[in-house]
């Protein structure tokens, strides 16, 4: 009669096979809810409150206030002349501001840290004719929590914060999250 030996299977194999768990299927999971989405598009403790009020100055002249805005949407782009993934966006700020500017959708072009000179050489090179405004006090860009150019907000017609994109916007990202998030389409 054969005798049947039978393998004693080691406590730490155990351990590490819920280790493995326990930290794969969280990272499994974390990752998995951000595939098909908008990797610009962030999330941001600002997101569901007011925008912050601002008063800008208009390099061509004049201010913008925020309370100019009141009761329809507007789009507020942090940017620099010298930022290539600002160049890289400006084909796709353009074709949005042509479509949304006459539905009352305003495009504000903040200039984070650039003199308005190198914006107006910028504007000449490459065209757009948005509202590029300097924050010489920095006000705006500490208020909204920008850290690097491009960043950009929508705000919606409530003056609220609906979407933030971090890094150069896409053709239609700015479209697609106006129509999602405010209905102006």
């Amino acid at each position: 009669m054969a005798a049947v030996v039978r393998r004693r299977t080691h406590p730490i194999r155990w351990v590490v096979l819920g280790v493995a768990l326990f930290v794969l299927v969280p990272a499994v999971v974390v990752l998995g809810s951000r595939l098909g989405k908008d990797a610009t598009a962030v999330r941001s403790v600002l997101i569901g409150k007011p925008a912050p009020a601002f008063t800008l100055v208009n390099i061509d002249g004049g201010e913008i206030r925020s309370s100019d805005l009141v009761g329809r949407p507007y789009v507020v782009n942090f940017w620099d002349p010298s930022c290539v993934p600002c160049r890289r966006e400006h084909a796709n700020l353009a074709a949005f501001y042509r479509r949304f500017a006459p539905r009352g959708v305003q495009l504000l072009g903040v200039l984070f840290s650039d003199p308005p000179a190198a914006a107006r050489q910028y504007r000449t090179e490459l065209g757009g004719d948005w509202p590029l405004l300097s924050d010489p006090d920095k006000h705006a860009v500490l208020d909204f929590g920008v850290r690097g150019p491009p960043e950009t907000f929508i705000v919606d017609e409530a003056g609220i914060i609906v979407t933030k994109f971090n890094g150069a916007v896409g053709p239609g990202q700015l479209e697609q999250a106006l129509a999602a998030d405010t209905g102006v389409r």
